[in-house]
């Protein structure tokens, strides 16, 4: 995390086993962790082509995409890591990528959502701000074929 602001440094470092670029497998989960140097719609594109290539190789899945956000509090100026959770989801249900047209829609998806806004809608209280999204998490959900 080199380009991340020295002000960030030492909340990335607490939180870097939840921030850094990290795949882990389950049964019917994979869930793929990628930090993020300067949120944009491009980086974001780049990291889903990456799981999309990982993932289609089990044909059709299912996914959803959740953002792990630095808040500062406006009254200490105390900065806090939320978290990529369950809880926290883009989507209300995960969505089925099964060829080109799913994924394409995937992308739109995602471009048409403000995750500055999402972050925003996810802090605890208005005292506290984002300061910056700091890693994406990806949910993908295996589905057998028939």
């Amino acid at each position: 995390m080199a380009k991340v602001p020295a002000v960030y440094q030492e909340i990335c470092r607490q939180h870097w086993n939840t921030i850094k670029t990290s795949v882990k497998r389950g049964v019917i989960r994979d869930v793929y962790h990628f930090p993020i140097e300067n949120y944009s719609q491009q980086e974001i594109t780049n990291h889903l082509t990456t799981v999309r290539a990982v993932a289609q190789a089990k044909q059709r899945f299912k996914i959803n995409v959740t953002f792990g956000f630095i808040l500062k509090n406006k009254s200490t100026d105390d900065l806090r890591f939320f978290h990529p959770s369950n809880n926290t989801l883009l989507f209300e249900t995960p969505m089925l990528v099964a060829n080109e047209n799913d994924f394409t829609n995937l992308l739109e998806r995602v471009e048409r959502q403000d995750a500055l806004e999402y972050a925003r809608q996810q802090r605890p209280s208005t005292n506290w701000t984002v300061e910056r999204i700091i890693c994406v998490r990806f949910d993908v959900y295996r589905l057998m074929d028939l």
